[in-house]
């Protein structure tokens, strides 16, 4: 299965930020997300949309049934302990070591993977991938377009938030604008949905010195100066 498909991605990403995957899925999509740009940013991009939900959403105290719950199947009842005690007595001198090795190994392969900094390996990477992000916005405020790319990537991802009104005939340009110098040419975007527009180079030599994206409408594609004034415009921000 291709789960570097458009659609699919983003639904596997959505789910996967949300938490909703099965164990067994999200193990699987751990795996891509280590291992794939288009993963790692299909999830930043997933974690950017819900991040604005964290500050709506008020805490909930569980009811006390959930704590009487809890404290019912936790705690050690008389049969429970009668029960590990017959256990004990049961175990050989032979089972112990045994049984003592295989907690051991639980425990070792836990940290790994929990914690595998303490044992001097390099962990994997939880948070958003380092990357080059963009959110701009019209003279009313309202975000209108996304665009991110990974720190060293070559494929710069467009979407569009809101419907650009494009006039007829003419295309929406996007431009790099560095912090000095004259305005870059990216490429033409499309009014409405998302696309993938491949860098001519690594996204550190395109974005560096970049401090704003903008849009303007511009007669044709291969326009290398704005003719006219940007639509909408907004910072470039390294996420390292």
């Amino acid at each position: 299965m291709n789960y570097e498909r458009v659609p699919l991605l983003d639904k596997l990403a959505g789910a996967y930020v949300l938490g909703t995957l099965s164990p067994r899925a999200r193990r699987r999509f751990g795996l891509l997300l280590a291992q794939s740009p288009a993963v790692q940013r299909a999830v930043a991009q997933w974690h950017d949309h819900l991040a604005p939900l964290n500050g709506s959403i008020a805490a909930v105290a569980p009811r006390p049934q959930v704590w009487q719950a809890i404290t019912q199947r936790t705690q050690l009842t008389p049969a429970r302990v009668s029960w590990l005690r017959r256990l004990d007595a049961s175990l050989s001198g032979w089972l112990k070591p045994t049984l003592a090795f295989s907690l051991g190994l639980m425990l070792t392969v836990g940290l790994v993977q929990q914690a595998p900094q303490t044992l001097g390996l390099t962990p994997i990477p939880t948070k958003s991938a380092p990357s080059y992000v963009g959110l701009l916005t019209n003279a009313q405020g309202e975000p209108v377009l996304a665009a991110t790319s990974l720190r060293r990537g070559t494929v710069l991802t467009v979407k569009l938030l809101k419907p650009l009104d494009t006039p007829p005939g003419q295309v929406a340009m996007l431009w790099a604008l560095p912090a000095e110098g004259a305005p870059i040419a990216v490429s033409a975007v499309p009014a409405s949905g998302k696309i993938d527009i491949a860098l001519g180079a690594p996204s550190e030599a395109v974005f560096a010195k970049v401090s704003r994206l903008a849009v303007s409408f511009e007669a044709n594609a291969q326009a290398t100066t704005p003719s006219g004034p940007f639509v909408i415009s907004g910072h470039c921000i390294k996420l390292w």
